[in-house]
């Protein structure tokens, strides 16, 4: 029996146009659905508020868009870009001109659109923050989204875009654009960012290439299904080579709490969605201060996913005992003594920044608090990686001064390598 309304609504359609943009749209026809409630916080929410200072630099990125062509030069190699954090240093090493689109636009020039567009996806942004399913499922808007595509493959072939570069193919403009360039028969690479929570075929697989951070993440797609010809490892800008010798932070002064994330906004894949418990990542916090306070631990801070409002779970909390992380990621696993932590891209960095993360992740018959099924490294596949699946566990763990191998971050995670990119590209 179909239980997914978005699948069923693909399935049932009448015709390919409707097929194809409900496909196109699953995420966000998601959002009328699961997108609900205090707990999500402000950055992650459907009907957002918009500050003074992002409408103003919307308008700013509009007027870019549409009145400055971006800056080219005959040695270098147009690349559009939909990644921010992509090292425009080392882009250039590689003979590469990032420019990004009105679809996800990004820093103050080099921005690419015509008002058309532009109002295209302003009706998009509108139907979702303010609108009504049907605002979003419409026919009359799935036509002149297709329309639209013939004028940017016509702007775009003017630019010779070699390559397209994504950070995930599962929003609208991600496989709008995906589709764009293989008419304009350019790759489209996305760049993996961070440790899979999970792996399926239906997430990233879209692209030409999967870009990931290090060997056992491939190997994972690999495993998942993956075709082993598209994934290649890039690495991690953020990271450098660490020192295998170095000893990590490991004690009780100042210890840091990643709950597991309680929340979601979306469903990932086609299958049976997968509906969770909002007050897991409460009662994960208070069986974490029920261990630290066994060994005589009175303070710690918490830093629960992006997705969730921390001041919402806050107001459950222990003031006495929990305090709000409020540093930057950087920042705050710098100064950490100890991270404890479910599945999460942190385990890696905690780990380049010095500091041992301890993986606590309650389950039964591989099940997590959220219902997730844990997937490699947090699936106890690692033999050198202890995973602390009840309280008990995790007091051994603490008590013992466990500390992760670092060797483990080698696997996982190596600094970005741009000639990778490069040679695709070539």
């Amino acid at each position: 029996m179909e239980r997914y309304l978005i699948n069923y609504l693909k399935e049932a359609a009448e015709d390919d146009l409707h097929k194809k943009y409900i496909d196109y749209f699953k995420m966000e026809l998601d959002e009328y659905i699961y997108n609900y409630g205090e707990h999500i916080s402000s950055a992650y929410r459907r009907k957002q508020r918009r500050s003074i200072i992002s409408y103003a630099h919307d308008k700013i990125q509009i007027i870019i868009a549409l009145y400055m062509k971006p800056y080219q030069q005959s040695n270098l190699k147009n690349i559009l870009s939909c990644m921010w954090w992509f090292p425009i240093d080392m882009a250039l090493d590689a003979d590469f001109n990032l420019i990004s689109s009105m679809f996800s636009p990004w820093g103050k020039k080099n921005i690419i659109g015509d008002k058309n567009l532009l109002k295209l996806l302003e009706y998009k942004r509108c139907a979702i923050r303010k609108g009504v399913f049907k605002d979003l499922y419409d026919t009359d808007f799935f036509e002149k989204l297709e329309s639209q595509k013939d004028k940017i493959i016509t702007q775009y072939k003017k630019y010779d875009f070699q390559a397209l570069f994504l950070p995930t193919d599962a929003h609208f403009e991600c496989k709008y654009l995906i589709d764009i360039f293989n008419e304009l028969k350019k790759p489209s690479l996305i760049f993996s960012h961070g440790l899979p929570g999970f792996y399926s075929l239906d997430i990233d697989n879209r692209g030409d290439y999967l870009m990931v951070w290090g060997e056992k993440i491939k190997q994972n797609y690999i495993n998942t299904g993956f075709d082993p010809n598209k994934i290649f490892v890039s690495g991690n800008p953020k990271y450098s080579e660490f020192d295998k010798t170095k000893e990590l932070r490991n004690s009780l002064e100042n210890i840091l709490i990643i709950p597991c994330s309680s929340s979601m906004w979306t469903q990932l894949d086609w299958g049976t969605p997968l509906l969770i418990d909002r007050s897991m990542v409460i009662l994960y916090l208070y069986k974490v201060q029920s261990v630290l306070k066994k060994i005589g631990v009175k303070h710690a801070r918490f830093r629960p996913h992006p997705s969730i409002d921390k001041n919402w779970v806050h107001g459950f909390l222990d003031h006495d005992f929990y305090e709000k992380d409020e540093d930057s990621l950087s920042e705050s696993c710098s100064k950490a003594t100890l991270v404890i932590g479910a599945t999460s891209t942190v385990f890696l960095e905690a780990l380049m920044y010095g500091v041992n993360y301890i993986i606590f992740e309650p389950k039964e018959k591989n099940e997590t608090l959220a219902r997730w099924n844990l997937v490699p490294p947090f699936d106890g596949s690692e033999q050198d990686l202890e995973i602390a699946n009840t309280e008990e566990e995790l007091e051994y763990l603490v008590r013992n001064k466990y500390q992760v191998n670092v060797n483990i971050l080698h696997d996982y995670m190596n600094p970005l390598d741009i000639s990778v990119v490069k040679n695709i590209i070539s």
